[in-house]
């Protein structure tokens, strides 16, 4: 069994990453599960031994609670300094190819591209996991069941990084972004703002909404969407399978909304393949009337239609 590397801020949510290390231990074993407080003894460096630990393990878990991105020290926020100890163990995990999973907790929301430093903005692009309090123990299985074929694939050799679709999605990454910026420009010399932009836009959509699902196989399941607008952009996550992904490519143009969330299919000893989740619909009577159509994936599937009900603004 390959190893598991919990990164976490001891200011932010040390209690969840303590019983979060404990469910790891029990279903993987202690040996394959790493977290510093336990891990690093007196005496040790710390630096060195974190990069050790992080070239011995196949999956890290970001731990992310509602101070991970804000904390601060002596005035300035944590992530911004190159030395910060959870942004170096997320930078050399994401550089280093292995899965990078991360975790929300006690309520926190998916950071933006814009909210994390160029070193490890890759992060905001990966799938992000739910845990919460009062459904601990489902979502810890759920957790479990996600993580073990990642680390039997990998220790098998089946989820070896490629570099070019690295390259491949970097350089669509870079595209996009020079075209947000060409279109925000556009925007800004027009003098013009449009109503996706505005506060009445910002209420139309921001909050958290829940939807039962059924898919075309048969199987339904409750998702949950944390959706905000910021800057004409829908930004947040998505559940698919009760999995929470980033949403990407989000817009709402008047009252019509699309995104876009990816996920890893898997059947069998066959390899994952990613699957593009796209959504579309309108908000109308404070419902959200989407249809999901999924492609990419090891099976192919019709479109869902559903309608997404706010629980949380």
């Amino acid at each position: 069994m390959a190893g598991l590397f919990i990164s976490y801020r001891r200011n932010d949510q040390p209690g969840f990453a303590g019983r979060l290390a404990d469910a790891l231990e029990e279903a993987f074993g202690r040996d394959n599960v790493f977290r510093d407080v336990e891990d690093i003894h007196p005496g040790d460096d710390f630096v060195l031994t974190i990069q050790k630990q992080l070239g011995r393990v196949n999956v890290m878990l970001v731990m992310i609670g509602p101070a991970w991105l804000t904390a601060s020290k002596d005035g300035a926020r944590r992530l911004d300094d190159p030395d910060d100890f959870v942004r170096r163990e997320v930078q050399v995990a994401l550089e280093s190819g292995i899965a990078v999973l991360p975790v929300l907790v006690d309520g926190a929301l998916m950071p933006t591209l814009a909210d994390l430093p160029d070193a490890i903005a890759a992060l905001a692009r990966r799938q992000a996991f739910v845990l919460s309090d009062a459904g601990w123990t489902t979502d810890i299985a759920r957790l479990v069941a996600y993580v073990r074929p990642l680390l039997n694939a990998r220790n098998q050799g089946a989820l070896r990084p490629k570099r070019v679709a690295w390259v491949v999605a970097i350089g669509v990454l870079i595209i996009g972004l020079v075209a947000l910026i060409a279109m925000e420009s556009r925007t800004v010399s027009s003098g013009t703002s449009s109503p996706q932009n505005s506060p009445e836009g910002a209420a139309l959509l921001t909050g958290r909404w829940t939807a039962q699902v059924k898919y075309d196989w048969g199987d339904v399941h409750d998702e949950i969407f944390d959706l905000r607008l910021e800057n004409g952009e829908v930004h947040g996550t998505a559940s698919y399978l009760q999995l929470a992904r980033t949403v990407e490519e989000g817009r709402l143009q008047g009252n019509r909304l699309s995104f876009v969330t990816h996920s890893q299919e898997m059947m069998g000893d066959s390899p994952p393949r990613e699957q593009t989740h796209r959504y579309r619909g309108e908000v109308k009577a404070g419902e959200l009337h989407l249809v999901l159509e999924s492609r990419g994936g090891l099976t192919t599937h019709t479109p869902v239609e559903f309608t997404a009900r706010r629980v949380l603004k």
